[in-house]
C-alpha cells in the first residue's frame, strides 16, 4: 500500500516502509511536491494511524512469524535431511563401495571388512534413517554383508543383475570394472530399483536346505539313469559287470529324508496354511517360504507373479506392430518349476483350478499354455491365503 501525492508528475521514487511510534509512512514519494527538487523544503504529509490499523499490523506480524517458522521447518525437513545412497559391487574376497558419485572404496568381504565399511559411512555422516545401501544379487557372496547390516537395522536393497547391466548400458560406456559396477548399482538405487532385503536367519537356513535337497534329488535321478544304462550294457554283453551305484541311491535317499525332517521345524504354521491349498505339498510349501520370505513385501498378487516370472510380455507399437504375448520368465526359475508341478496336480484335485483349466482349453489355448494359466491362478490363491492368514476353502 502506497500513499502518492496526486500533484506529482511522472513516476515518483519510493522509500522503504517505515513504522514510527504513532505514525505510519507507507512508501511516500521521495519528492512530495511537483517541483521534484531535493533542495525543496517541503516535507511528506504525516498521516495519523487509524486505530484499526494497529490490530491489522499486529496480526500481520504474527502471520509473518508463523510463516517464517513454518518455512524454516519445511526447509530443514526437505533440504537438510537428505537421503544418501551407496552402491556395493560384491565379489568373493572383497567388495567395492560407491559412497558418492566420485568416491569408491574397497573393503574385504568378511565380518571385519563389513564393520570397517560401517565405521567409514558413519564417520561420513550416514545414519540408518537417511541411508539406503544397494548390492547386486551374487548367489551367496552377498549374504554375509546383507545379514550383518540387516541385523543392525540398516536399509539394504538387492538389485537384479539384469537391471544393473541395463544401467551400465544406458551410459554408452564400454568400461567394465568393479568401480564402474558399484557406481552403476548406486544409480540403480537412486532410480528406486531393487527390493528391500528382509530375509531372516531362519529363512536363509530354510533356503539352504531347499537348495541342498534339490541338488541331492538331481543327483539321485542322474544315478538312477546310470544304473539303468548299466543294466542295458549287462544285457547286451551277457556279462555281470561291476555295480557301483546301488549303494549311492540308498545314501542319497537317506540324506533327502533327513533334510525333509529338518525343513518341518521352520515356519510350521505357514507350512500348514499353504498345504491347505490342493496341489501344494510339503516340499512346495517349504520352497515358497524359502524363496518368497515375507509375503508383505508384495503389495499385490500381480507383483508376486512378476517376481516369479509368470507375467505376460506384450510387444505393440501403433496399429502396425502387434506381437503375440508370451511369458517373460524373468524371475525365480525354481519357483516356476515348483508351481508348474503344483498346478499340474491342482488342476485335477482343486475344483477351482479344474474349472479354470477347462475354461482355458475351451478358449482354444494349448495344453501347456492352459497349465501356465492355472499356475498364474494358483499364485493368486497362494497370495490370498498367505496374506490373509486363513486356510483355503472350496466355494
Amino acid at each position: 500500500m502506497y500513499l502518492i501525492d496526486t500533484l506529482s508528475v511522472g513516476q515518483p521514487s519510493f522509500e522503504p516502509l517505515s513504522i514510527k511510534a504513532s505514525h505510519l509512512t507507507y512508501g511516500l514519494p521521495k519528492y512530495p511536491c511537483r517541483c521534484r527538487l531535493s533542495s525543496c523544503g517541503a516535507k511528506p504529509p504525516i498521516i495519523e494511524e487509524p486505530a484499526y490499523l494497529k490490530d491489522i499490523t499486529k496480526r500481520d506480524m504474527l502471520s509473518r512469524s508463523l510463516f517464517f517458522f513454518s518455512f524454516s521447518l519445511f526447509y530443514k525437513l526437505i533440504f537438510q535431511t537428505h537421503m544418501q545412497y551407496i552402491g556395493i559391487d560384491m565379489s568373493k574376497m572383497s567388495f567395492h563401495a560407491a559412497l558418492d558419485e566420485n568416491t569408491v572404496q574397497v573393503f574385504k568381504n568378511s565380518i571385519e571388512g563389513v564393520h570397517d565399511f560401517l565405521q567409514t559411512i558413519i564417520d561420513s555422516g550416514c545414519t540408518k534413517d537417511t541411508t539406503v545401501i544397494g548390492t547386486e544379487a551374487t548367489g551367496v557372496y552377498h549374504f554375509l554383508f546383507c545379514e550383518t547390516l540387516r541385523s543392525l537395522g540398516w536399509q539394504i536393497k538387492v538389485i537384479n543383475p539384469l537391471l544393473a547391466h541395463r544401467v551400465i548400458d544406458s551410459t554408452l560406456r564400454r568400461v567394465k570394472t568393479d568401480r564402474h559396477d558399484a557406481l552403476a548399482i548406486r544409480k540403480a538405487i537412486l532410480l528406486n530399483m531393487g527390493y528391500l532385503y528382509t530375509d531372516t536367519p531362519e529363512i536363509l537356513a530354510l533356503k539352504t536346505l531347499v537348495v541342498e535337497r534339490e541338488a541331492l534329488v538331481r543327483m539321485r535321478a542322474e544315478t538312477k539313469q546310470r544304473i539303468h544304462n548299466h543294466t542295458i550294457r549287462e544285457k547286451a554283453t551277457g556279462m555281470n559287470l561291476h555295480d557301483s551305484f546301488s549303494g549311492t541311491i540308498k545314501m542319497l535317499s537317506y540324506e533327502i529324508r533327513e533334510i525333509e525332517k529338518k525343513m518341518k521345524v521352520y515356519a510350521p504354521a505357514t507350512q500348514k496354511l499353504l498345504q491347505s491349498i490342493p496341489g501344494v505339498g510339503p516340499v512346495s510349501a517349504v520352497a515358497l517360504i524359502a524363496n518368497i520370505g515375507d509375503i508383505k513385501r508384495f503389495s499385490s498378487p500381480e507383483k508376486l507373479v512378476a517376481y516369479i516370472g509368470l507375467d505376460c510380455r506384450v510387444h505393440e507399437s501403433g496399429t502396425s506392430v502387434k506381437g503375440k504375448g508370451y511369458m517373460t520368465k524373468r524371475g525365480n526359475r525354481y519357483l516356476r518349476y515348483v508351481l508348474f508341478n503344483a498346478a499340474f496336480i491342482g488342476k485335477r484335485r482343486n475344483p477351482i483350478l479344474k474349472m479354470y483349466f477347462e475354461k482355458k482349453v475351451k478358449e482354444g489355448k494349448h495344453y501347456f499354455s492352459a497349465v501356465c494359466a492355472v499356475e498364474r491362478k494358483l499364485v493368486h490363491i497362494i497370495y490370498a491365503v498367505w496374506s490373509r492368514g486363513t486356510p483355503f476353502e472350496n466355494r
